[in-house]
Formats: structure tokens, sequence, C-alpha cells
């Protein structure tokens, strides 16, 4: 293939704080083979951002007339990306190095060499992105663009305490271990939702909104996936008061099909609101936030991804 006509060089950014990056000679190794593979396809050698959080973030904020935008790191790096590149023609390239690389994995995109590959033949792809706002009754409300999902309950008591120096050690062993130890503390809330406008009051574990995922990503997911393309979030409730109702939950979730009601639910939504007493953490693609209320709603088809032929 010949190089792509281009306004401006295709931008590389690479997150060192990785977990598969943390090598610094794997990390320079991939660097060189990205950056030798992208002045093969775009005729330019690509700029390189990432040396800190902030200088990748300045990087993000200009990406107007970019012929591409790759990231090296975990979801949190492809959200940020995803953000910048939201509403754009721009296309993302992910090459994952993070610990969960839940967007990569849904995307096929199961590893380094493929995720080269696709950068070499892939094809564009459409998918969704969500929107979260969240908050406390008396502070200041917040609001991210998230590609994975949003949630509250039991999944951000372990997005909380799988530190980053944990994740960056045992990967994704580091979310089994806080598994283990927020079962050990587990306790129900009662969930307020509104779906699509629809009331819901359930006594459960946890509430989660998603655009893709897997429970163990690339490995084990739902016998119904979770489409990141089809224009809708997937809310999935797990109610119950203790750990046999939550893993009872889990395995309808993963083993049955269509819409799901009652103390397990399942259902294709547009947006969602979210409180819980006794308020729960909020957590969004994995970074955890504090105890509050939660939104979430869909942007359809709002970024481009380069993924496997």
């Amino acid at each position: 293939m010949g190089p792509d006509p281009a306004d401006r060089p295709p931008l590389l950014i690479l997150n060192p704080r990785a977990s598969r990056l943390a090598d610094p000679t794997r990390r320079a190794s991939i660097q060189a083979d990205l950056e030798r593979i992208l002045a093969r396809r775009f005729g330019a050698p690509p700029d390189v951002a990432g040396a800190s959080h902030a200088d990748a973030l300045a990087a993000l904020r200009d990406v107007a007339g970019r012929s591409l935008v790759v990231t090296v790191g975990g979801d949190g790096t492809v959200r940020e990306a995803a953000a910048a590149l939201a509403g754009t023609e721009v296309p993302l390239a992910i090459i994952p190095g993070g610990t969960g690389n839940v967007l990569a994995a849904a995307l096929r995109i199961g590893g380094v060499s493929r995720a080269l590959d696709a950068i070499r033949h892939g094809v564009p792809r459409r998918i969704d992105l969500g929107l979260a706002r969240w908050g406390t009754a008396d502070g200041d409300a917040h609001e991210r663009h998230f590609t994975v999902a949003s949630g509250t309950g039991f999944d951000a008591r372990i997005m909380a305490a799988a530190e980053h120096e944990w994740k960056r050690r045992l990967r994704f062993g580091a979310y089994v271990g806080a598994a283990i130890r927020e079962l050990a503390r587990l306790t129900p809330a009662q969930f307020r939702i509104v779906a699509d406008g629809a009331a819901i009051e359930v006594e459960g574990l946890l509430v989660l909104v998603a655009n893709c995922g897997d429970l163990i990503p690339g490995r084990l997911g739902a016998r119904q996936p979770i489409d990141p393309g089809d224009g809708r979030l997937d809310l999935l409730v797990i109610g119950g008061r203790d750990v046999i109702a939550g893993v009872r939950g889990a395995a309808d979730l993963l083993l049955r099909t269509g819409e799901l009601d009652g103390s397990v639910i399942r259902r294709s939504v547009e947006s969602v609101r979210v409180e819980s007493d006794p308020p729960q953490p909020i957590q969004t693609d994995g970074d955890a936030h504090d105890a509050g209320w939660l939104e979430a709603s869909v942007l359809p088809r709002a970024l481009t991804v380069l993924v496997p032929r």
C-alpha cells in the first residue's frame, strides 16, 4: 500500500506508565516499529507525544487535519484520545499496552502484532462513545467521555481497590485480587434508575452502563456480546444482597440472551440516571470517583477506529 494523502503527519501518543510498557527496551522497540510503519504508509514520520501526561493532552488538543492518531497504552489513554477525536473524521489506531485493554479486545485487536497489522492493512469502523456525568447532591458535577463502561457499586469498588502500582505489577491479576478483597465486605444498596424515561428500583450490588466489554477481555464474554457500534448502550444490573446472588446474576448476564428483567437486568438504552442509597462510588473506564449519582448517554458513531480486516 502506498502513502495515504494527509494534511498533517500522524500523531503517536505513548503512555510510559502503561503496565505493558514498563520495560524501556520493549517500549523503544514498539515505538521504532510504529515510526517505521507510519512513515511508510503516510509518507512522513509521526509526531510523538507522551513524555508526560500534560504533553499528551496538549498534543490531543490539536488533532485537526491529522492523518491518524495512534495510542500506545491502556483504556485510559484510549479514552483521552477518543474524547479529542469525537465527532471528527480523524481515525484512531489502538496499540494495547495497559492492564485491561477492553476496547481493543472488543474490536479483536488482541495484541501488538495484530494492532500493527491494523495500521498497515486495517479498515475504518465507526463506533459509539458514552458520555458520563456524575457528582454528589451538594458537590460539583463532572463529565467525561467513556469508551468501555461507566458504573456504580461493586465494580467501582474493584477499580478503586486495584491501585495503579498494583496494576503495573500484576496486570489483570490486580482486578482479581481487588475483587476478592471487596467481596469480603460486600453490602447491597438501593438503586433508583431512570432508563430512557422508565423508572426502576432494585436492591442490588452494581449498575453498569456499557459500550463494550468482556468479563475477561478477549477471553470470557457474554453469550450475547455488547456491540460498540449499535448506537446504544447496555444497562446491566445485578440485584441481590450477597455473594451468592452476585454470582448467579453474573452467570445470567454471561449465559442468557435477550433483554432481562427482575433482579438481573439487561436492556439496550440511550440514556440512564442512577442514584443509590447509601451513595455508591462511581467509575468511568476503570477510573474511580467519589460516591454519588451517575448519568450516562450514548454518542452514536462518534469515533472512527482502525480495525483488522
